[in-house]
């Protein structure tokens, strides 16, 4: 089974800081230094919360701010073990990595890219001395690998925070090399670098895919243990991916790739024309229609979308040649996937569509082809299951799950996977009285890892 990559959790808590001062790093990045009591351990309402703790480079806090201004409204509730998103119709969120932490002065160092769109950045821009700012978070820190001989620390103008914290604080002594699209020389920072360390600024406009992975590919890769770090605009980041995965074969605890923005793609007004029809030929109830996703489905598990990505400009004949489908069946599924965007294209050859695009990412991918999808398949069998007392999945695949991660370690492997997401209830599940007169417990199944691991 792969390595998993390692994160280590924090409660989540809601914070209360003002600003100290607006520092301006250069003339396209704005630095908001903030400071309050709510960075240290306090009490509110009864319930005590720790100190903040943001120890990975790249972490995350998520501002809350009120497109109305009011921003009490806006703000979530605060529980003994999380936080509730109450239903709030103006609050607007958005994360941001702490460009510094500084717990002795109790201060927390925020950059904004100046020039960037949104309401976060809007705030940044008439931030003053004084005014307040509330923030959840951070929900999880990543842990590095121990031993690394090398790191690429990779991104657009979103991802110096995260870039320079790494090189400020150094959490591994491994060599950096650094790569940073910028749409302005301006954009470019005096990093703390090393002997041996290197940085490449290229010169691109934001979401520039082709020029991105152009950069990376000329990236030499070094000898030894090595680690890819990569934020950037979401698209922007799949061909580097593919590349990063496919070709270099890192394995998976050696990649962390985080889309940081997405750039708002205009739909013609025909598109939208067309797809509102579909939807209401197809879902006169306004119940969705399944077959999008079995589309979908049927596009990875035949490797349509690989194939694509790897060859942009196939033509339908040589693709059904490259998979072992038969002519008349691509024929059938090319059109459908053209309606559903998975993959666009005629006599020029086929390329990735939007949709298609998305289904390179490994966390969309698995909701049409991983084991949520067997799941979501085995509810076709919902109505006999009902009636005669099993379960659906025994039905649809004539064993129990319990049965068939026991002959699939690959399958056994999803399943640890996603118990990954356990370690975030625990805080309040080990703080319940059931707990009191406990001394040993004995635990199994996929997710037994992840909650020691979180125990520990």
């Amino acid at each position: 089974m792969a390595a998993q990559r390692a994160y280590t959790t924090h409660p989540l808590v809601l914070r209360r800081v003002t600003v100290r001062r607006v520092e301006e790093v250069t003339p396209r990045m704005r630095r908001v230094v903030l400071g309050g009591e709510d960075l240290a351990a306090f009490t509110r309402d009864g319930i005590d919360h720790p100190g903040f703790a943001a120890p990975g480079f790249d972490d995350h806090v998520k501002l809350i701010l009120a497109a109305d201004g009011n921003i009490r409204a806006a703000l979530p509730a605060q529980l003994p073990h999380g936080i509730e998103w109450t239903p709030a119709e103006h609050r607007v969120t958005r994360d941001y990595t702490p460009r510094r932490v500084d717990l002795r002065t109790g201060e927390l160092h925020l950059d904004f890219v100046v020039h960037g769109e949104g309401p976060a950045e809007a705030w940044s821009a008439s931030a003053r001395e004084g005014d307040e700012l509330w923030f959840v978070g951070p929900k999880s820190s990543l842990r590095l690998p121990e031993r690394l001989d090398w790191i690429f620390l990779i991104g657009d103008e979103t991802a110096l925070p995260a870039i320079g914290r790494f090189l400020d604080e150094r959490p591994l002594d491994a060599t950096a090399h650094v790569l940073v699209t910028v749409s302005d020389d301006a954009a470019r920072q005096e990093l703390a670098l090393r002997d041996g360390d290197t940085v490449t600024w290229v010169h691109a406009e934001p979401g520039d895919a082709a020029a991105l992975e152009a950069a990376v590919r000329a990236l030499p890769v070094p000898a030894g243990e090595g680690y890819a770090w990569a934020a950037a605009e979401s698209r922007a980041l799949l061909p580097v991916r593919r590349y990063l995965q496919r070709e270099r074969k890192l394995a998976k605890d050696r990649v962390n790739i985080t889309g940081y923005w997405h750039r708002e793609e205009a739909t013609a007004p025909e598109a939208e024309g067309a797809a509102e029809t579909g939807a209401a030929a197809q879902s006169p109830a306004g119940i969705p229609s399944p077959l999008p996703w079995l589309v979908a489905r049927a596009a990875l598990q035949l490797g349509v979308v690989d194939a694509v990505a790897d060859t942009p400009g196939l033509s339908a004949g040589t693709l059904a040649a490259r998979l072992g489908v038969p002519g008349p069946g691509i024929d059938v599924l090319l059109p459908l996937l053209a309606t559903y965007g998975v993959v666009t294209g005629g006599d020029e050859g086929l390329r990735l569509g939007p949709a298609g695009e998305e289904l390179l990412e490994d966390h969309e991918r698995k909701e049409y082809a991983g084991h949520e999808a067997e799941l979501l398949l085995a509810l076709a069998r919902f109505a006999p299951a009902l009636r005669s007392g099993t379960s659906p999945w025994r039905l649809a695949s004539g064993a129990t799950l319990h049965e068939t991660v026991t002959r699939d370690a690959e399958r056994y492997g999803e399943l640890v996977e996603e118990s990954e997401q356990l370690v975030f209830l625990l805080n309040g599940l080990t703080a319940d009285s059931l707990w009191a007169d406990v001394e040993s417990c004995l635990l199994t199944g996929p997710g037994s890892a992840s909650v020691v691991a979180a125990l520990d």
